[in-house]
């Protein structure tokens, strides 16, 4: 069964390798020249001038900034580039996942795969666990890569301007807390994510043909019938039904965004001076609460009608 799996996902994976590994490799190259970039005007701007202000203003201006807070410096260059990649994974994930079991069907591939020993629960469990674990653990890798690159590529506009890049960038990052946060936050857009990834899932196997229409109509129009009730009984300001589905969709998008549950807004206190850790607390704190168990719930019964719906379903 493992080795099964094991080929499900490598299977899962080569298919869908432009999202999973193209797009962050092009999203990290596109930062990298964004960043050289700001540097050459900078450059370009202060030679036209006749003045080094707007230099000082940029690169030397971190040279500028006290020790103890270059730390939280760098914690924002983490927290920023970190958050644009989980965007852009939540919406690959949610695309390969709408049309993970509706594309089978669409191209009849569907019927060679149930003509091999692989059970339909084995198949939609490998789409699945694609989508929660190794797409993410590829994406973030690459993020990594990414964020040491631009380190590096700043460690040299420093020296050529004679400043040290070890005092300023090397020995200020927290390492261990940004690897932290970088695991805290999959496993937050996990769990999080889970509702969204089942509906999604149940939608790419019930619809016939459009299932992204499928996937954001349904839940619009239930709660927009559930708004009306709401207004003819005089509730004109319950959005209930709107505030949870966007809970877990915002956290799923933006796994930082962390909420504890006494109804209090989450705050940055950087009492030990680091920003990351604020926040992989916050997000320990949200995973803790009751929500988590009842998206849990909900993806469970979503994703089991996924499995019987393709069992009876080969084609749209």
């Amino acid at each position: 069964m493992i080795k099964t799996m094991k080929a499900l996902v490598r299977r899962e994976f080569w298919e869908n390798r432009g999202s999973f590994v193209k797009t962050p490799i092009i999203v990290g190259i596109v930062l990298l020249i964004l960043t050289l970039g700001a540097y050459i005007t900078t450059l370009v701007l202060s030679k036209k001038t006749g003045s080094d202000e707007i230099l000082k203003d940029g690169v030397l201006e971190l040279a500028s900034i006290e020790s103890g807070k270059l730390g939280i410096f760098w914690d924002m260059q983490v927290l920023s580039s970190s958050t644009l990649y989980f965007m852009i994974l939540f919406f690959i994930i949610f695309f390969y996942l709408l049309g993970s079991l509706f594309d089978d069907r669409k191209d009849q591939s569907i019927l060679f795969w149930k003509s091999l020993p692989v059970s339909d629960a084995l198949t939609v469990s490998s789409k699945l666990l694609t989508a929660l674990l190794f797409a993410p653990l590829v994406f973030m890798g690459i993020y990594v890569i990414v964020f040491f690159a631009e380190m590096v590529l700043f460690s040299i506009i420093l020296m050529i301007h004679g400043l040290n890049p070890i005092k300023l960038v090397w020995i200020p990052m927290n390492y261990f807390a940004t690897f932290k946060l970088l695991f805290l936050g999959i496993v937050a857009k996990m769990l999080w994510g889970l509702p969204v990834y089942g509906w999604l899932m149940f939608s790419s196997a019930v619809s016939k043909r459009r299932p992204f229409l499928f996937a954001v109509l349904i839940p619009l129009l239930v709660s927009a019938i559930w708004y009306w009730i709401n207004v003819l009984t005089f509730k004109f300001t319950d959005w209930s039904m709107f505030k949870e589905p966007l809970r877990y969709l915002s956290h799923g998008l933006f796994p930082y965004a962390s909420t504890d549950w006494k109804g209090e807004k989450f705050r940055f206190e950087i009492e030990d001076g680091s920003t990351i850790n604020a926040i992989t607390d916050g997000m320990i704190n949200s995973m803790l609460g009751t929500k988590i168990v009842y998206g849990a719930i909900f993806f469970v019964v979503f994703f089991t009608l996924s499995i019987w719906i393709r069992r009876y379903r080969n084609t749209i």
